[in-house]
């Protein structure tokens, strides 16, 4: 194998390496704060029945959606790079 095709595949897998490191950091963090506030949430919604309620839930609902479309481009990206395929 040639030094230039070595320092390629070094490059590749250290790159690889990277994107799954930033991906762990970015699944735990959105679950940590995916559970606070769905915590939250859930206390003020039991705390406050109101006329309300229903708008406040669906709205809590559309938030988590927004959010697992965000981690879904996310793992699309990851799993681009660890095809090889470039980003």
């Amino acid at each position: 194998m040639s030094e230039a095709l070595k320092l390629e595949r070094n490059r590749d897998v250290a790159e690889l390496q990277a994107e799954v490191a930033r991906m762990a950091d970015m699944v735990c963090e959105a679950t940590r704060q995916a559970a606070l506030e769905g915590i939250g949430s859930a206390l003020a919604v039991a705390a406050d029945r109101t006329m309300e309620t229903p708008d406040r839930v669906r709205d809590i609902a559309n938030h988590v959606l927004a959010r697992a479309s965000i981690m879904q481009g996310e793992i699309d990206r990851f799993m681009k790079v660890a095809r090889g395929q470039r980003h």
